[in-house]
């Protein structure tokens, strides 16, 4: 399957484009992770990277599906999630755009912990590699998106407290990442410590 084709069941329906008031703060970091190149676009033109933000409820906002060219986003470019069930696989949408590929995976974390309030997912050859050789939390080898995907992240949480190791590296999704909890800030703070080790991680000896 090709990275960035939506593959859950998707109910959507077009709408008016997100307020402001309901994307800006997801806007604001990613805008920072695109500078850092977390988030973009390959050279085969398939995008990657994406975040959500809890909304009400189990309802969150999210980047629309294949956004990761553009280095700025507005509300034609954000989907509200008003509905999920990852046992059924399925999930209701509505906004001026689809949303990511990867948005009932996000569905699974929030379902995690009433805690959580926000997600980030990026792309990094180098630190997926540092996580998976350093004892990280990952998934088995599956594909995004798929109901083995929401499978491992349950496995993976089943007998902890996920806001106690808010990030897990995607064993079968080349370069992807996960980082999640209470706040945006607080994901943004987790994700940038881990770039953090791995930047100061010592040499490997000749």
């Amino acid at each position: 399957m090709i990275d960035g084709i939506i593959k859950y069941n998707l109910a959507y329906k077009k709408s008016a484009p997100l307020r402001e008031n309901r994307f800006l703060g997801i806007e604001a970091v990613r805008k920072r992770l695109v500078a850092l190149g977390f988030i973009g676009v390959y050279t085969n033109g398939v995008g990657y990277g994406n975040i959500s933000q809890r909304a009400r409820g189990d309802a969150f906002v999210i980047t629309g599906t294949q956004t990761g060219h553009l280095k700025n986003l507005d509300a034609n470019h954000y989907a509200l999630i008003e509905e999920f069930n990852d046992k059924r696989f399925y999930l209701r949408s509505s906004g001026a755009i689809k949303p990511s590929s990867e948005a009932l995976t996000h569905g699974t974390i929030y379902n995690l912990s009433s805690q959580i309030n926000a997600v980030i997912h990026i792309h990094s050859k180098g630190i997926w590699n540092y996580m998976l050789q350093s004892g990280f939390l990952k998934t088995g080898i599956v594909e995004y998106g798929t109901v083995e995907m929401i499978d491992e992240v349950n496995r993976i949480y089943k007998d902890r407290n996920p806001l106690s190791n808010p990030k897990f590296v995607m064993s079968g999704h080349s370069e992807g990442v996960m980082f999640f909890g209470k706040d945006l800030e607080e994901v943004e703070r987790t994700l940038l410590e881990v770039v953090g080790l791995f930047v100061e991680r010592p040499s490997n000896p000749n």
